[in-house]
């Protein structure tokens, strides 16, 4: 879970709500937490100085998830920083290293948050589309909302409400068990609609700016008294986000008592970003009881938060609601004009967001069409009896050891049946499939996830081992044995099956067809020595 965006550094303090950890951290969680610990609180020149430590010692230790989960927290800190290309080489890492859909889509959400706030929209919307297309298959487990919210992010900074809304709602049977999730997980969805309803507000849609309010007052009331101290920053921001509904449904006296206390306690505990919400509200309530100064003056300091946090989108509802101000503070022509210009401006960028959300359907439509193409793709490599690659998936292979894609270490596996024209002849052909289909399960179940089993002949088949020959040496054999061994009677009584093998290992400068010419080779080595044997 992401927390909300805030600013740190020189004069600069991070947000209010502490992040939810992200992913499983392994063994050395400890080094992870830490980390976290120092992001959660805006420390983040102190994050930039251990992390780069301890994800050295986990990844040396050989803890890769700890590695892994201190990596995005760096890659989170720099954002905020807005040393954006440092982040975007993270983002693309995280996505390399991860090990599941979900943690990939997750990592992609992530990354596409960077490219939106560099102003690379076209792709960072291809990203948030490819991660929710791929979350639709993912099971609805914490690490799935996990990966929503990351979803959300970038969907806020892109003022794409709808799908950040969408990417919110998390299963609250999840969070019934753990109170802190579910008032970060509120309060960011709380601020989100606050930001909709704003900018709905300012576009003359006042009817769905009130759903919004409502929902923000509905989200927030849960949470306005603390259970302890812990949940005090929580309730900082809980109180600026429901004084600045209540201004909007004009419940103002509650509204300017809740928020002068939270700008008091967030401006103490170096939460300031945070305290801009805080800021409206109470100018918002100021305004209502005719002090336009007062009002004119808390604005203008929400505003400046806004400018000091790099948050341009923050910006422009402070500026909006400050023209407001000054032109219902001196009522004139002027005053007017400067209204109606201030209306057909938002109403600009409105429709400005309007197309991000028609390039959002575009990039989903993208997305699907390439999952389409990629599984018929993937359809025309497949052996339909064995489920194996076929020889059109055994040849693009091949054809990657003539280029710079070839693996440094690789082996290539030759396998024949043995007497398989006796087999068909005295079994019948079904039992031919039967026994093709069978063995290949059997090469596919010995094989690791790097390596690639194909069917590229009628009984001939080929697998691609990513190792050294001496470990591909090791797993041919145990391949031979399982086939022989396997109890074939089930099939057809008094049916046995064995297979002879070749195996080559791909050297500096060797071409695939050499390659496969010197496993054939071994094959017809183990044929000519009695078959049901490896030649290696």
């Amino acid at each position: 879970m992401r927390q909300i965006p805030g600013v740190t550094g020189a004069g600069m303090e991070s947000s209010a709500a502490l992040p939810v950890p992200v992913a499983h951290a392994g063994p050395l969680q400890s080094l992870a937490n830490y980390t976290h610990m120092l992001y959660a609180q805006g420390r983040y020149d102190e994050v930039l100085d251990c992390a780069e430590r301890h994800e050295w010692i986990a990844q040396t230790l050989g803890d890769r998830d700890t590695a892994r989960v201190i990596l995005q927290t760096r890659m989170y800190v720099l954002t905020e920083l807005a040393r954006y290309t440092e982040a975007e080489t993270m983002g693309r890492e995280l996505i390399r290293r991860a090990v599941s859909r979900t943690a990939r889509a997750k990592a992609s959400a992530d990354l596409s948050d960077v490219l939106v706030r560099m102003g690379r929209l076209e792709e960072g919307l291809h990203l948030i589309a490819w991660a929710m297309a791929t979350l639709e298959s993912c099971p609805r487990d914490w690490r799935y909302f996990s990966a929503m919210s990351s979803v959300a992010e970038p969907a806020r900074w892109a003022e794409l409400y709808e799908l950040a809304e969408q990417a919110s709602v998390a299963d609250r049977r999840l969070l019934d068990t753990d109170r802190n999730r579910r008032i970060i997980l509120d309060t960011q969805r709380a601020e989100s609609l606050l930001e909709w309803g704003l900018r709905l507000e300012h576009v003359g849609r006042f009817e769905e700016a009130g759903v919004r309010y409502r929902d923000v007052i509905a989200l927030t009331r849960p949470w306005q008294h603390p259970e302890d101290d812990s949940e005090l920053l929580d309730q900082a921001m809980v109180h600026a986000l429901l004084a600045c509904a209540l201004t909007k449904t004009g419940e103002f006296a509650e509204a300017e008592t809740l928020a002068v206390g939270a700008i008091r306690f967030l401006h103490a505990t170096g939460r300031r970003f945070e305290a801009r919400l805080a800021h409206l509200a109470y100018g918002l309530a100021l305004r209502n009881a005719g002090d336009f100064a007062g009002a004119a003056r808390e604005l203008t300091a929400a505003e400046q938060l806004c400018a000091l946090a790099g948050a341009p989108r923050h910006r422009l509802i402070f500026q909006l609601e400050l023209g407001l101000i000054a032109a219902e503070a001196r009522p004139s022509a002027a005053a007017r004009h400067l209204t109606s210009a201030l209306r057909a401006h938002a109403e600009q960028l409105w429709r400005l967001r309007l197309d991000r959300v028609a390039m959002l359907r575009q990039a989903r439509r993208r997305v699907q069409l390439e999952a389409e193409h990629a599984s018929a793709d993937a359809a025309a490599q497949t052996d339909p009896l064995t489920g194996l690659a076929n020889r059109r998936g055994f040849d693009r292979r091949m054809a990657v050891l003539d280029g710079d894609g070839a693996p440094a270490e690789l082996c290539l596996l030759v396998v024949d049946v043995d007497n398989f024209k006796h087999i068909n002849d005295n079994f019948s052909h079904a039992v031919g499939d039967d026994v093709l289909r069978e063995i290949g399960h059997i090469l596919r179940t010995e094989c690791r996830a790097s390596d690639l089993p194909a069917r590229f002949g009628g009984d001939e088949f080929g697998v691609f081992l990513a190792t050294d020959l001496t470990t591909a040496t090791r797993i041919a054999a145990r391949m031979r044995t399982s086939i022989r061994d396997h109890d074939w009677h089930k099939t057809a009584l008094g049916l046995r099956v064995t297979v002879s093998m070749g195996l080559a290992s791909l050297l500096p400068g060797m071409t695939g067809e050499q390659l496969f010419a010197t496993a054939d080779e071994h094959l017809y080595t183990a044929k000519r020595a009695g078959r049901d044997r490896l030649a290696a």
